[in-house]
């Protein structure tokens, strides 16, 4: 490792505590909590969800439910005030919808859509992030909403609400156990350190059940486990709740608000018994939360951190207002710089290539784009025109500006592009969509910070480009206000973020998958004179139609400047000649347009510089587009965890990319990001896992993750996905297990209900590895955004070591033995920096509670390596590699229980926070695991009539018993033999 950097010591207790404190994604939102109130909810419904104006109305109830439930649930903190509903263009339109401006399906906070196979029929929330920290969207299916019977299975449909609320916007997780979402750390049962006994796991403690084997495919259905409390239970015994005999009013996050009386997010203030938080039990919620609370969670983040929104004086009218929006057609303005330094290092060039590339291929049929050019001052090169036929692109590429010189104005761009969209007929500004392109800063007025308020008020979104590293930063600050996404071009050979911030222009507001470009590969190469280089990629079966193989060289005058070919699968090589081939002299672009569809299989391209004296950088992407109205795309949706990260305090990037058909995830992908750099230095390639370690917190969810750490200086840092499956990916088809747990009762579970096509899976069968289809062989290039980096540690060189180790999330029991004495330990190994490189050494610790270790871990005690029978404390693997350690305990009794937790330590003496804290119980004896039930038994409401019956008896019994004592003890106070004296046992 490079030398430890000294800094202050204020500086390093800065950056130690702001490691990993990400709050918000790079996806906007428009949600704001002010005066209790939360405002700007979007919810948005799918195009192919069948139209239907009951669904509008249930989600106007479920809000309505919802934020009352939510005002209880906050202790009147917190309600929704006002919510918009999106409705597709497939719909009709109505007087009542009026224009969207921001809005769109993908940036919404819930959307109501076809089910994702993982979950259905369940309501899910989609997170990429840890504990406190905002989540992607929550998932409603629309059967789900439309069944009469839903809420017998599932309780109202504002408490689901509030309960996935919970997950998105405060990074709540669940706490029960999750045999999908969870499904390396799944188990029912634990040994209390608190009382002493086998519990099951449940938050609050005040949840009424019984321990049930279940056997799927038999009669009698199920029977009650092997076992006690004070032996445990037998293996395969899931703990079964009823709302007779419940005394807890919490956990929403528990999965039970189908009972009246659970109206609480639990707390770990202990006044009040029934909404206590069971810090103890091994749930997703205490294992990425490092046991506290919801409410500890939820205290932590901005909506209600340093005492805002206090609670209500007397109560608030929770009742919301609802707008229905609509989309219409896109309609882009592109606002291009021509100020006198974009003529330098063929920035001019490149931005007028990929423009006409834009206009040429990319724009939709039917979308309406507008162009204007700013300098010193701004014009109007194109009113928007509505694009249908190549003489629209035509006039398009004409009216592109020829020439760059003069001043820098940004805001008088943004005002007329602003114009440009107020004269479009009759439609309002709202919705239009700006792409603003600049390689400097700003030096005329009107600036930025002089019109950012009119293009607020104008409800348009700006998407911006910051060409290098010498554009103006506040452009980024523009596109986050008005819910647009920041890109940054490094202008260096292998970035391809130009054309692909261009590209995404025609995401905006309503597109299906089918409709989407998808784009294959794109990069670009710096070719000495007379090089040549080629490349391949998989084109898979789930695209084929429209492909597009273009190249875009910027100085060569030869004609053409560049020598191309591509061959396909069946190793036909495509050249000039080819009848889909064209050339176009004027920007630069040779583009082969596969006639027919595409045949699927391995395709190669190759690309020759045939001047003899000078170098050229040659630009190249291949798209397609579906082939099969009935088979959706495979697509890559990628994200960061800030467009502005604050690096000077220790917080790093989350590079996130979900691989995705449909809404089916696709796991076993390689995925790598390629991460530009500022100050000269090489781009970066990290390979994203979705392993459940690391920055990754739900393993095989189709989402991978990984941490960004190796900072050079300020500026921006470009990011480039690459998603690749040779031949062992999957896409997840059925879930093995219902994530949400339905209200059924166990006599009924052998028949379950169905919502849809989809049987409501009872909660207690087994977890099971996610199992799938494979899918073909493919390939994936996106933009994966960009970050800027305003400012660097005091001090700071680039490659030095004073970031820590990771977090270890997901330390587990393997296995214990009574007979050997010992427990045995898996992780995931931790990074040096994160998740990047290896640690040093681990620190276990153990201790008799999860509070010792929890609280004060320093304090527990250390093990040394005569404790290890298996395993290395000072040879740590690299990341993401599985540790598995063995070690030696102390078994005093038939039944102990220890806790275990670690801390990974680098070679330069950083420490990671403290892993999450198990339990380990070590037990002679295990009931044995029983066959299934022979005859019928007696139903759950017999058996808990004689449970409350057998309670009564038993109480009644130590009354009499104790009533007995108390009369013997009297007798003998009066005894003058006191030697004689006995004191009963308290009961």
């Amino acid at each position: 490792m490079a030398p430890k950097l000294v800094f202050s010591v204020a500086a390093l207790v800065i950056l130690a505590v702001g490691i990993g404190h990400v709050s918000s994604l790079t996806k906007p939102s428009s949600i704001k909590l002010i005066d209790n109130a939360y405002t700007g909810v979007v919810v948005a419904i799918h195009r192919d969800v069948p139209e239907n104006p009951e669904l509008i109305d249930i989600i106007k109830k479920m809000f309505t439910e919802g934020s009352e439930y939510l005002y209880t649930a906050t202790r009147k903190r917190s309600y929704f005030d006002e919510v918009t509903i999106l409705i597709p263009k497939t719909w009709s339109s109505k007087p009542e919808y009026i224009q969207a401006s921001n809005q769109s399906f993908d940036l919404a906070d819930v959307i109501v859509a076809p089910p994702n196979p993982r979950w259905a029929p369940d309501p899910y929330t989609k997170q990429y992030q840890g504990c406190g920290k905002v989540g992607v969207h929550i998932h409603f299916w629309d059967l789900f909403l439309l069944e009469p019977d839903v809420e017998l299975f599932y309780g109202p449909l504002g408490r689901i609400l509030v309960h996935e609320w919970g997950h998105y916007r405060w990074g709540l997780f669940d706490e029960y156990p999750d045999p999908v979402g969870d499904s390396d750390n799944y188990q029912e049962f634990y040994f209390s350190m608190v009382t002493n006994q086998w519990e099951a796991v449940r938050c609050s403690y005040g949840y009424n059940g019984l321990p049930l084997k279940f056997y799927p495919n038999h009669f009698p259905y199920y029977r009650t486990c092997n076992g006690n409390e004070d032996v445990g239970y037998e293996e395969g015994c899931v703990f079964v709740t009823f709302e007779e005999g419940t005394t807890a009013t919490s956990s929403i996050m528990y999965g039970r608000q189908y009972y009246d009386q659970i109206t609480q997010f639990c707390d770990g203030n202990s006044f009040d018994e029934t909404n206590f938080h069971n810090s103890e039990a091994p749930n997703k919620h205490n294992r990425l939360c490092e046991t506290k609370s919801a409410w500890e969670v939820m205290r932590g983040t901005s909506d209600f951190e340093n005492e805002n929104n206090p609670p209500t004086d007397g109560d608030a009218d929770t009742r919301p207002d609802f707008i229905l929006v609509q989309h219409t057609d896109i309609r882009v303005v592109l606002v291009l710089d021509v100020s006198g330094s974009m003529n330098d290092d063929q920035k001019f060039v490149k931005m007028i290539g990929a423009a006409a590339n834009y206009i040429s291929s990319i724009v939709i049929e039917g979308s309406r784009i507008g162009i204007v050019s700013f300098a010193k001052n701004s014009k109007i090169l194109s009113k928007l025109v509505t694009v249908y036929s190549n003489a629209d692109r035509n006039a398009l590429l004409d009216a592109l500006p020829k020439t760059a010189e003069g001043a820098t104005c940004i805001g008088c761009g943004l005002r007329t592009a602003i114009t440009v969209l107020e004269h479009d007929g009759e439609l309002n500004t709202e919705g239009g969509l700006i792409l603003l392109l600049s390689d400097g800063e700003e030096n005329e007025a009107p600036y930025i910070d002089d019109v950012k308020d009119e293009i607020v008020d104008a409800g348009v979104i700006v998407d911006t480009i910051a060409f290098t590293q010498a554009a103006e930063a506040k452009m980024y600050e523009l596109a986050i206000l008005t819910g647009g996404t920041p890109y940054y071009y490094s202008n260096e050979p292998g970035d391809n973020t130009l054309i692909d911030a261009f590209s995404a222009t025609m995401e905006r507001g309503e597109i299906d998958d089918h409709d989407r470009r998808v784009q294959l590969l794109g990069n670009s190469w710096l070719l000495d004179a007379l090089q040549t280089r080629s490349a391949s990629l998989y084109l898979d079966d789930t695209v084929g139609k429209n492909t597009e193989f273009t190249f875009r060289w910027t100085k060569s005058n030869y004609n053409p400047g560049i020598e191309t070919w591509v061959i396909t699968p069946d190793n036909t090589q495509l050249d000039s000649s080819y009848e889909g081939y064209t050339y176009d002299s004027k920007f630069k672009i040779i583009t082969y347009k596969i006639v027919g569809t595409a045949e699927p299989g391995s395709w190669t391209f190759g690309v020759k510089n045939p001047v003899p004296n000078a170098k050229e950088e040659v630009f190249y992407t291949v798209t397609s587009y579906a082939t099969d109205p009935n088979v959706e795309p495979i697509l890559v949706v990628s994200e960061l965890s800030g467009s502005i990260t604050d690096f000077k305090n220790g917080e790093p990037v989350i590079a996130y990319a979900e691989v995705r058909q449909g809404f089916s995830p696709i796991i076993y992908a390689d995925v790598w990001a390629t991460i530009d750099r500022p100050g000269g230095y090489s781009p970066v390639l990290i390979q994203l896992l979705d392993n459940g370690a690391g920055a990754d917190i739900t393993k095989h969810d189709g989402i991978y993750s990984r941490y960004f750490t190796q900072f050079t200086t300020e500026g921006f840092y470009g990011f480039k996905i690459t998603v690749v499956n040779n031949g062992t990916a999957l896409k997840l088809g059925d879930r093995p297990v219902s994530r949400a747990i339905p209200n059924l009762p166990p006599e009924d579970g052998d028949k379950p209900p169905k919502i849809g096509n989809d049987t409501i899976v009872p909660p207690w069968n087994p977890p099971q590895e996610p199992t799938g289809d494979p899918v073909p062989l493919f390939t994936r290039d996106v933009s994966g955004g960009s970050s800027n980096v305003p400012e660097v540690p005091p001090g700071y060189v680039p490659d030095t070591d004073y970031i820590p180790p990771g977090r270890i999330i997901n330390l587990r029991v393997t296995a214990t033995s009574f007979d050997s004495k010992t427990v045995s330990l898996s992780w995931s190994a931790p990074g040096d920096d994160l998740d990047f490189g290896g640690a040093s050494f681990y620190d276990i610790r153990i201790a008799d509670t999860i509070a010792e270790l929890a609280d004060n871990f320093t304090e527990a005690t250390r093990l040394a390596p005569e404790d290890i029978v298996t395993g290395d404390l000072n040879n740590p693997q690299e990341f993401g590699n599985t540790e598995q350690f063995v070690i030696r305990v102390n078994v005093t009794a038939e039944t102990v229980s220890y806790a275990f937790a670690i801390q990974s330590w680098d070679d330069a003496a950083w420490s990671s926070d403290v892993s999450n804290v198990v339990l380990a119980t070590i037990r002679e004896y295990i009931p044995p695991t029983g066959g299934p039930p022979t005859e019928p038994g007696l139903s759950i409401g017999a058996i808990i009539g004689i449970v409350v019956g057998a309670v009564v008896a038993i109480i009644i019994v130590i009354v009499i018993i104790v009533a007995c004592c108390c009369t013997t003890t009297k007798k003998d106070k009066k005894s003058k033999d006191k030697k004689n004296k006995k004191t009963p046992k308290s009961v």
